[in-house]
């Protein structure tokens, strides 16, 4: 709907409508951007914290098992059985965070 006298001279009916909308969606899109850059930063960051959840257990069951396969001079078998481990528990952990913020995701947005 138009307001009287929102028509003039050069201003077919209904264009200060289409106006308005058009400015509406942008403001809408400008709040969308902005919101999506903050969540892309927090992304970013929670994906770096995701890999050192990863690589932590992989590292420390590495040294553990070299130095277990120094003492008992087994070769690489524990240092590979326990990186192997330390690997799977590192990814079965960034597995739970990623389920357990995804199940938050959802609550907020519900």
């Amino acid at each position: 709907m138009t307001s009287p006298g929102s028509e003039g001279p050069g201003h077919p009916p209904g264009e200060r409508d289409a106006l308005h909308e058009g400015v509406v969606r942008f403001g809408a899109r400008r709040r969308r951007w902005a919101w999506e850059r903050g969540r892309s930063l927090g992304l970013a960051l929670s994906l770096v914290g995701l890999g050192w959840l990863v690589v932590l257990p992989a590292l420390l069951g590495l040294l553990v098992g070299s130095w277990l396969d120094a003492r008992f001079r087994t070769g690489l078998v524990l240092r590979a059985g326990l990186g192997l481990l330390g690997l799977s528990l590192g990814c079965a952990s960034a597995w739970r965070y990623v389920a357990r913020q995804l199940r938050r995701g959802d609550r907020g947005h519900g």
